[in-house]
């Protein structure tokens, strides 16, 4: 396998049109201010929770593909239940323990297919069994390169739907804190970079604080 550790990043672009409004159109002066609107959803506890999730859903897809690379002796079923039992965020006690079964009968057999290799007279049948492990590693390489592409889209689609959940309650504590304090349009710090009234810091605490 090419490459078992699939790189994907964890970014919140900013993803506004450049400014957020307040409220309705007042007859006092406009007051504006701006929002950094990434740091208010990278730093919050959602924020920091997502990126968490996002690494742990990662490091289990990679775990699983690094094991089936150094370990290329596993049939179809044993490949399919340990891609069920990995790709699950909690395991019960149960499955625990078919995962570390099945894992253990996987290096046993790579053992064995490494002692084979090495013997210098073999058997019919222990000949046999040494096509039919190189027959596994063959198609291995083919079930690791589907579980990378599916594993990728997966990762994407979770990343991608945390981003606009994320965004939309960052909106709505900016909107909140702005409307709060009177002000008429807020400006993504992107693209007033020099403004004053940074909203950052309040919207940050008004999304910590929201249910």
């Amino acid at each position: 396998m090419a490459n078992v550790k699939h790189q994907i990043g964890w970014t919140f672009a900013a993803a506004l049109a450049g400014v957020i409004l307040a409220g309705g159109f007042q007859a006092a002066p406009p007051k504006f201010g701006v929002v950094d609107i990434s740091a208010v959803i990278e730093r919050s506890n959602l924020g920091k929770k997502n990126q968490e999730d996002f690494a742990a859903l990662k490091k289990r897809r990679e775990d699983l593909l690094k094991f089936i690379d150094d370990n290329r002796v596993l049939t179809n079923e044993q490949a399919q239940r340990l891609r069920d039992l990995t790709v699950k965020a909690t395991l019960t006690a149960e499955e625990t323990a078919e995962l570390d079964r099945i894992k253990a009968d996987v290096v046993a057999s790579g053992k064995r297919a490494v002692e084979l290799s090495s013997k210098p007279n073999i058997t019919p049948e222990e000949r046999t069994l040494m096509q039919e492990y190189a027959d596994r590693s063959a198609n291995m390489e083919r079930v690791a390169q589907l579980y990378l592409r599916e594993f990728t889209d997966e990762m994407q689609r979770w990343a991608d739907k945390a981003k606009v959940d994320s965004l939309e309650k960052a909106r709505q504590a900016v909107q909140g804190v702005a409307k709060g304090q009177g002000f008429t349009v807020v400006f993504e710090i992107g693209v007033a970079p020099y403004g004053a009234n940074d909203l950052t810091e309040p919207a940050l605490q008004a999304m910590n604080a929201a249910p």
